[in-house]
């Protein structure tokens, strides 16, 4: 595992120093998530966000954090966000697609032909509705994996032997709710489910509602235990798991 940081004027100094066990907690992570191996890369560009990405050269599973993440001196949520952002690597989120491959790029090229062959207008209008099928198909595909996200941030952590509903629920506590013509109907096409819907997923405590076909492609990777790893610097332990 490999830390890294982003200088810049602009990085906050006030860094909180009581975020103990840190790296710890990430090695613990990245092992029973099955992960070959992990970057981590502080940036501010992120404020107090986190995001899992990719690259094509290495394929290493990468994490970014915010700086602004790191100057709360409550780290639960911190952890929360980690195990979240580790377990879309360990759900395979971040594997990107070539553009061939990718419904809305292919819509969106038919409908980009259409207009420069001037199709008729009733085929041109299939076309738009076709594209717009694909975004939407396309945003609820990525809600779907944040859900899943937070469902299997819970088990890495359990794994871990810490409180996993417990840390993913204070992370999730920490997000603002969405104004409320977003929750009416500007989630169709955001890839973020709102934070309610975040929350109530995960207090019902199973995955999120797909039709009974799509389950036969969903695979959930069972976590590995972290053996011998012990987090008394940052004060949980194993048997606050049961503790709710």
């Amino acid at each position: 595992m490999t830390i890294t940081s982003t200088p810049t004027p602009t990085v906050p100094n006030d860094i909180s120093a009581d975020l103990p066990g840190l790296a710890e907690l990430m090695c613990a992570l990245r092992h029973c998530a099955q992960l070959p191996g992990l970057l981590i890369r502080v940036t501010p560009d992120l404020g107090d966000n986190a995001e899992a990405a990719g690259s094509r050269c290495d394929r290493t599973p990468r994490v970014g954090l915010g700086a602004g993440l790191l100057t709360d001196s409550d780290s639960l949520p911190l952890y929360g966000v980690l195990a979240h952002e580790i377990a879309h690597h360990a759900l395979n989120h971040g594997d990107t697609r070539p553009f061939w491959r990718n419904p809305v790029w292919l819509a969106k090229a038919a409908l980009l032909g259409g207009l420069v062959v001037r199709l008729p207008l009733p085929v041109l209008a299939v076309l738009v509705c076709v594209v717009l099928a694909a975004v939407l198909a396309g945003a609820r595909r990525e809600r779907l994996q944040e859900y899943d996200a937070d469902t299997h941030a819970v088990r890495l952590l359990d794994a871990a032997g810490l409180p996993g509903r417990r840390l993913v629920s204070a992370a999730l506590a920490d997000l603002v709710d969405e104004p409320p013509g977003y929750r009416l109907i500007g989630w169709l096409f955001d890839g973020h489910p709102s934070a309610r819907a975040r929350r109530r997923n995960l207090a019902a405590g199973r995955p999120a509602r797909r039709l009974r076909w799509a389950l036969l492609w969903q695979r959930t990777p069972a976590p590995t235990t972290a053996p011998g790893f012990t987090c008394t610097a940052c004060e949980l332990a194993d048997t606050e798991a049961v503790i709710w």
